[in-house]
């Protein structure tokens, strides 16, 4: 992987990163281990958005994303 490559997947992690924060404002994500709404964003680029709970420790790529009542 040369620098270009690097640079170009940091750009797209970027944009997924500004596009999943918008998504926050208007839902709440639930992790589906244990139902807790502390859920952070984990990883990206070519794996793909990954979510981390916080109180139970579970990382996947499956969150559940309610509307925010």
């Amino acid at each position: 992987m040369n620098d270009s490559e690097i640079a170009d997947d940091f750009i797209e992690l970027e944009k997924k990163m500004e596009e999943a924060s918008h998504n926050r404002a208007r839902s709440v994500l639930i992790c589906p281990n244990c139902s807790s709404t502390n859920v952070t964003y984990y990883m990206g680029l070519k794996t793909g958005v990954q979510y981390q709970c916080n109180d139970c420790g579970y990382v996947g790529t499956f969150i559940i994303e309610q509307d925010k009542e």
